[in-house]
């Protein structure tokens, strides 16, 4: 496969491609099994995100492609797809958090390809799962220019994309990333990963776009600067509505019957005339024959 994969020949890619897009969905998959495959399969997602993305113009919204041109964006696509699959073992996404072709990798893709066209979807998307698997590794100074960090990028996708997978993708790299304590110093009260976060909050029922925006959200207002500014929003009771809404919202409703007023008493439909009862002369001669009380008693 590696061999097929540096031919340069166009069937022997695509086979080798194939093989290792159905390999990397198994935990036994790893990457430094195979010497060379890491560098191999960088090769055609770095040539798309300095060059190929550049051939997807608004004549390819009109017409298809060219043959060759499909088949080598398809192997930029498909190897990112088995970089991405392959990280989500903890073995490979070490080896590929001190690759030093990662992070300049998801970089590229992130600035070069543009976020609000359908056909860069799916490579944003694995760059940022793949950017997820490493975010643990990563440190942003403060000095650190702004094309080399994944944050403007990021917050672009978040706060301009229509694409729901994609801001489900960002705001969990956000959250991966500011996990690092070190990196909270790039936090901002009013970034727009925040925003988005907190305009997401009403869609109660999407619970894969609220568990980032609340996870995000979690991390943002762990740090005691952020919460302070949030204190002094003039937005905070709405946020805060917002909160206890989607808490109500997640508690289990138990039905619960509960009787009001005594016991309820009912005339009958039928009553029985009930006459005194009259002493025979028996009976009354038995009862004089007694003491007192038991004749009062008996009587």
């Amino acid at each position: 496969m590696l061999l097929s994969l540096r031919s340069g020949i166009d069937t022997e890619i695509g086979w080798a491609l194939d093989r290792l897009c159905r390999l990397c969905d198994n935990e036994q998959f790893l990457l430094k099994a195979i010497p060379g495959l890491t560098d191999a399969l960088f090769q055609w997602p770095e040539w798309y995100a300095k060059e190929g993305c550049k051939e997807h113009s608004e004549m390819n919204l009109i017409f298809s492609p060219s043959p060759p041109q499909e088949r080598r964006r398809r192997h930029a696509l498909e190897s990112l797809f088995i970089l991405r699959n392959a990280a989500l073992n903890d073995p490979n996404a070490l080896e590929l958090a001190s690759h030093p072709r990662t992070r300049p990798l998801t970089l590229m893709i992130l600035y070069n390809l543009e976020y609000d066209m359908d056909e860069n979807a799916e490579f944003l998307l694995y760059a940022c799962e793949l950017l997820q698997a490493v975010a643990s590794t990563i440190l942003l100074p403060s000095n650190l220019p702004a094309q080399f960090s994944p944050l403007p990028p990021l917050e672009n996708i978040v706060s301009q994309s229509s694409n729901r997978s994609l801001i489900i993708a960002a705001l969990t790299s956000f959250a991966l990333i500011f996990s690092n304590p070190s990196n909270a110093i790039h936090l901002v009260p009013n970034s727009p990963a925040f925003r988005a976060s907190v305009k997401c909050l009403p869609l109660f029922v999407d619970k894969a776009l609220i568990e980032p925006c609340l996870n995000y959200l979690y991390i943002h207002l762990s740090y005691p600067a952020m919460a302070k500014a949030l204190l002094l929003q003039s937005d905070m009771p709405s946020i805060l509505r917002l909160l206890v809404s989607l808490l109500l919202s997640e508690q289990v409703e138990e039905t619960v019957t509960l009787e009001v007023g005594g016991t309820v008493h009912t005339t009958p439909a039928l009553t029985v005339n009930m006459r005194d009862h009259e002493l025979t002369k028996d009976e009354l001669d038995s009862l004089l024959e007694q003491s007192e009380p038991q004749r009062c008693y008996d009587w």
